[in-house]
């Protein structure tokens, strides 16, 4: 794919490809590799760019704009998003299409200047605004949050395709640039909304409102497959994993517990807890997948961290729980802390750092036991375990 590939008649794609890419973002394993996805689109009076790829790509970028047309025809570079894998070559561009005008929103605006650090013609557009190509009318709807506050979806409404940047894609490099003649890539899609755009569930159903009574024939994001085959289904994809968690109120408990002295406490929180109207769930996080934790994470109006002290220090493994807290929609933001340590005992207090951080409310502070803990510790844990419901049921 090192050619502008037509997917319609004066719509091309002018991506790049990166089947061997290993890790996105120094964050996410990518075992198929990735696509920086471009398209150019001609009317019949004006040439516009939606998107741009990753710096390092921008010499093979402008050739394939160069084997459609002279660079200095291009009159609009649409910024979906201003991630530098998609802003990346736009100051590059910008040298080689001296009459171009960069179209975003007043977000992605401002974040261009702050990667450009240089004036460049630019055009704010708001929600509904149109931009008249001649015989083709690209239409804006802002989409923020998904996964940037800046983000906007582009329609190009007499062709029906809809250009949605990171919403809908994927980390998926395959032998075409269509989804109909690819494997089947649904799991590396739905472990790239677990990664990206997770947190901002609701505004996944706002876009995705604004959009369901258009005519859709395509969509052409900005990683993986161009979508033309029943894009519904994929719509409909996103629309299943962004659904509020509905259920009971619960309190979820996760703890670590090497030598089981953190587990017994575990146990007495569960029991101090359990009252009528609300679910206990106590989870070993060893035995858990990262989607298992989020999914847990989600379900719960309270999370209690029970976890030992080892060098000084929270052991990696609820390390790992933590950082999925900015990772998911939190249904609430009740919690706790508790548990074992030898002789230092630092832990606890750090699991309150971070849930203060994250603007949790702490109804009581810690608890925490020198090695195996005695009856009145296990009292106290199990009161713990009470004010937190209480909580719960008060603020109901």
């Amino acid at each position: 794919m090192n050619k502008a590939i037509e997917i319609k008649p004066g719509v091309h794609w002018i991506g790049s490809t990166d089947p061997d890419l290993r890790i996105f973002d120094d964050l996410f394993p990518t075992e198929r590799g990735t696509t920086y996805n471009s398209y150019l689109i001609q009317g019949t009076e004006k040439v516009a760019i939606i998107d741009t790829v990753k710096t390092k790509r921008c010499g093979e970028f402008l050739e394939k704009v160069k084997s459609l047309i002279d660079p200095a025809k291009v009159d609009y570079i649409i910024a979906n998003h201003t991630e530098p894998d998609h802003s990346g070559s736009i100051e590059f561009m910008l040298q080689h299409c001296p009459n171009a005008t960069v179209v975003s929103t007043q977000a992605a605006r401002t974040f261009l200047g702050n990667l450009i650090h240089k004036d460049f013609p630019a055009r704010v557009v708001k929600d509904g605004e149109t931009l008249d190509l001649g015989g083709r009318t690209l239409r804006f709807v802002i989409a923020p949050y998904l996964h940037w506050p800046d983000t906007m979806f582009t329609l190009l409404e007499q062709d029906e395709i809809l250009f949605t940047c990171d919403a809908f894609g994927a980390h998926y490099c395959g032998n075409s640039i269509y989804n109909d003649e690819v494997q089947d890539y649904s799991k590396d899609m739905h472990f790239y909304f677990d990664c990206l755009i997770r947190p901002f569930k609701d505004k996944v159903l706002s876009a995705i409102n604004k959009i369901e009574n258009e005519k859709i024939a395509m969509i052409c994001p900005s990683h993986g497959p161009i979508i033309r085959k029943d894009p519904a289904r994929y719509v409909g994809f996103y629309q299943e994993w962004a659904r509020p968690v509905a259920g009971p109120k619960k309190v979820v408990i996760f703890y670590l517990s090497p030598h089981g002295n953190t587990e017994m406490m575990a146990k007495a929180v569960a029991k101090g807890a359990s009252q009528e109207g609300l679910e206990v769930d106590c989870h070993h996080i060893i035995q858990l997948s990262a989607n298992e934790i989020r999914d847990h994470l989600e379900e719960a109006d309270a999370l209690i961290f029970g976890t030992p002290t080892i060098n000084r220090d929270i052991p990696k493994p609820m390390w790992d729980v933590l950082s999925y807290l900015s990772t998911v929609k939190l249904k609430g933001n009740i919690g706790g802390a508790f548990g074992s340590y030898g002789w230092s005992g630092e832990a606890c207090k750090m699991v309150e750092e971070r849930l203060k951080g994250l603007n949790f409310k702490l109804p009581t502070p810690f608890v925490r036991s020198p090695f195996t803990p005695r009856a009145e510790v296990l009292q106290q844990c199990e009161a713990l375990g009470r004010a937190i419901a209480d909580e719960i049921l008060t603020t109901a």
